[in-house]
């Protein structure tokens, strides 16, 4: 897996310039005749023309690289994006494609592009901060044998299409078929499991072990105290 490969570029049908690949829109003809390929600040200066909006600051944020809770470096690429809102999207490049990590934020069109992207960078360091895998870890010999496990009793994650088209789940920046991350889950085989999907710009909690009620709480109720005359009649 390939994350220092350079983000590929193409040129825009309105402005003739060269631009992240990966920040073109498609824009169909209502006559019928070919499309054309827009940048992100073209396309969103004609999406705010026609909305009758004042023109969006577009801005190519420089790519950003943050480090994760166990050292590992991490490198995002930003693209803006008006739709029904003001979109900021960030994520990898893994060999020569979006992938790994993935996030996106998404505001009131009003919103200054810099404030959402302050949003969507305090979003990353969060989540980078939070590991759901580990590793079983034995030592010497049997490192071979190491596997990966669910940290806590919750994990975060993406739905993703692998290169066969088949379902692929993204779990710490990194792929994983479906079967491999069943395997994660053994240690808490016969427990029951809720599988909740949010949307990309949604925030649910990233804690990998969310707190849960006591299930035996009266096992942790202190002793009633007993007066001195219970003790004289003992």
């Amino acid at each position: 897996m390939n994350t220092t490969a350079q983000m590929p570029t193409d040129p825009c049908d309105e402005c003739g310039q060269m631009k992240p690949a990966f920040g073109f829109t498609l824009l169909t003809s209502e006559g019928g005749g070919p499309g054309r390929k827009l940048c992100s600040e073209c396309c969103n200066r004609e999406y705010m023309h026609r909305a009758g909006l004042p023109e969006l600051e577009t801005v190519d944020f420089e790519p950003l690289t943050r480090r994760d809770c166990v050292g590992k470096e991490h490198t995002f690429h930003f693209v803006v994006h008006m739709s029904t809102g003001l979109g900021i999207k960030a994520f990898e490049m893994v060999d020569g494609v979006p992938g790994g990590y993935r996030f996106f934020v998404l505001e009131p069109p009003q919103t200054a592009v810099r404030v959402a992207y302050d949003k969507l960078v305090k979003k990353i360091e969060a989540a980078l901060a939070v590991r759901y895998l580990r590793s079983s870890d034995f030592p010497g010999s049997g490192a071979g044998q190491n596997r990966l496990y669910m940290k806590g009793t919750a994990v975060n994650g993406r739905i993703d299409e692998g290169d066969d088209g088949t379902p692929v789940v993204v779990v710490d920046g990194r792929q994983y078929s479906w079967e491999e991350f069943g395997q994660f889950l053994t240690p808490y085989n016969g427990f029951n499991f809720r599988l909740e999907c949010f949307d990309t710009c949604d925030n649910p909690d990233i804690t990998s072990e969310p707190a849960r009620p006591n299930l035996v709480w009266w096992l942790q109720l202190p002793e009633p105290e007993r007066d001195d005359e219970d003790h004289r009649h003992h």
